[in-house]
């Protein structure tokens, strides 16, 4: 499934120098609370999506046999 990105303008509206410094450490500290809070959660997510993403383990049993091996 192919995720389809949609930019949208922003009406942001215009902050003093501290302001806007002020809000970026409030967004920062949110982000770190957040990711803190669901760390776990995300990281078995990956993991979860990287081992679908990887073939399987090939057994003994279910390797082909070597072109010396007979063949039972």
């Amino acid at each position: 499934m192919k995720r389809d990105f949609v930019t949208l303008p922003m009406m942001l509206p215009r902050l003093s120098d501290k302001a806007a410094a002020q809000l970026l450490d409030i967004l920062a500290m949110l982000h770190e609370s957040v990711q803190h809070h669901y760390a776990a959660q995300v990281h078995r997510w990956h993991r979860q999506q990287c081992s679908r993403h990887r073939p399987p383990p090939r057994d003994r049993q279910t390797a082909l046999p070597l072109p010396d091996e007979p063949p039972f």
